[in-house]
């Protein structure tokens, strides 16, 4: 054992020796976040049925990158998530590969970026190719990871950014199930004013992607995945443009995207044409240390997303902090012992989407920031939500298009070297179309949040 020990010892000695002439500089960080959360009536709005929820969940994420000089390196990001006490697995979901429960290792460890990034000789242009995220238009087109090759360049005060996206694959031999994105992203800024436009094409050949067939839970689509159009050359094209101003005491920003393209309906001569649209606009006042905000947006009946949407907003109806939703329903609902239910939402709610890819909707928000002390930051949002166009309210077919209102309070604590908490409140006061039940109760969510980025 002696003789290895000795030999491995010279082995690292030569390696030190040899280092700088072929030494690769290493770059990590992460961050980990702790939550615990209760919440009651997200999964069906109704007070006479049980679908209380509790739990604790965790995610560590740890940052590698590799780099060789100013032009090449190499980044990877790794991710573990864990909810507490649970070691059944489930695809897709906090705890998905175990490691919860008592006695707790697992084998648990997820890729979530590995991409090279380098410039490319003699040109402007530097390109990162390989699993990375993307965000596009504020998540109202693309925020996701995805395998990716994207090039930019910067020739200021406008920057350029062009990209092809591998977003399915599943037959390497027929292209009929392929999903191929391609997007162009110009960039101004100068001073207080920036200025960016989006084109995206998303060429889903022969798949059923994009409205209306991703409302899987609406009503319109049965739970096994059927799709209510079978749609043949299925091609979206987005338009978006962006638009922000920020001086010491305001910030304002708009946000448009319109779809373009369409598909064919397969055995029948018909076509349908993607024509949904998208407007956000937010303004914030800076009075120290009181920060005042007034926005909202308004989402069409008929907008598309591509695949890899994801627009974070409210608390409940939203995906905020706590990671929940109304209208996505990613809390766990265990029923006597069955799989992870993926529920709907709201159950049976009307022709309208919430969550991170809201449709037929529209809301207005007020807030309010106060900055009490340099560690201490207390924020009060409402929003009003409604149906851009009316929906079923009732058993009868009674027709409505108020959702209700919401209700979010944050309070953000500095506790130690880097590390927040964050307490979180947040009520909805259900009005008629929330559901197509004439029963439209209230729901609420509590947690709280440690986050240390590092």
């Amino acid at each position: 054992m002696r003789k290895y020990l000795i030999s491995f010892i010279a082995i690292l000695a030569v390696v030190a020796l040899v280092a700088p002439s072929f030494a690769v500089e290493f770059k990590y960080g992460g961050m980990y976040r702790w939550r615990i959360q209760a919440k009651d009536n997200m999964m069906d709005a109704n007070d006479d049925k049980d679908d209380t929820a509790n739990w604790i969940d965790q995610r560590l994420r740890v940052y590698f990158d590799f780099i060789g000089s100013e032009n090449l390196k190499l980044v990877t990001k790794w991710e573990v998530d864990t909810l507490w006490g649970l070691e059944r697995t489930y695809a897709g979901m906090p705890g998905r590969h175990g490691g919860g429960d008592v006695g707790a290792d697992a084998v648990n460890i997820e890729m979530k970026n590995v991409y090279i990034d380098f410039a490319i000789p003699n040109t402007p242009v530097r390109t990162q190719m390989g699993v990375q995220g993307l965000s596009l238009l504020s998540g109202w087109i693309v925020d996701d990871d995805f395998s990716a090759a994207v090039f930019n360049t910067s020739l200021d005060p406008i920057k350029i950014r062009f990209g092809y996206i591998a977003a399915l694959n599943q037959d390497v031999i027929n292209d009929f199930n392929d999903m191929d994105d391609v997007f162009l992203e110009l960039k101004y800024a100068e001073g207080p004013l920036s200025l960016a436009g989006v084109v995206f094409y998303q060429n889903g050949h022969d798949t059923d992607f994009g409205y209306p067939n991703y409302i899987s839970y609406a009503g319109n689509q049965s739970i096994s995945g059927t799709p209510i159009v079978d749609k043949k050359n299925n091609q979206l094209v987005d338009l978006g443009f962006s638009a922000s101003y920020k001086m010491d005491w305001l910030a304002a920003y708009l946000n448009f995207v319109r779809n373009f393209g369409g598909y064919d309906i397969a055995k029948t001569d018909k076509s349908e044409d993607y024509k949904g649209w998208v407007v956000e606009g937010n303004i914030d006042y800076f009075m120290a240390p009181f920060t005042l905000s007034l926005g909202g947006f308004v989402v069409s009946d008929k907008f598309a997303y591509p695949a890899g949407r994801s627009h974070y907003w409210s608390e409940i109806a939203g995906i905020g902090t706590l990671d929940d939703n109304v209208g996505g329903a990613r809390q766990p609902n265990w029923n006597e012992g069955s799989s992870y239910n993926m529920g709907g939402g709201v159950a049976n709610r009307g022709n309208y989407d919430m969550g991170d890819a809201p449709r037929n909707l529209w809301t207005i928000k007020v807030g309010a920031a106060w900055q009490a002390l340099d560690t201490t930051k207390v924020t009060f949002n409402y929003y009003y939500l409604g149906t851009y166009k009316k929906v079923i309210a009732d058993e009868n077919g009674k027709k409505d298009n108020s959702l209700g209102h919401e209700l979010n309070l944050y309070i953000d604590q500095k506790v130690v070297d880097g590390l927040e908490l964050r307490l979180v409140g947040a009520y909805l006061i259900a009005d008629d179309a929330l559901t197509k039940s004439s029963t439209d109760d209230n729901i609420y969510e509590v947690g709280a949040q440690l986050l240390w980025k590092f």
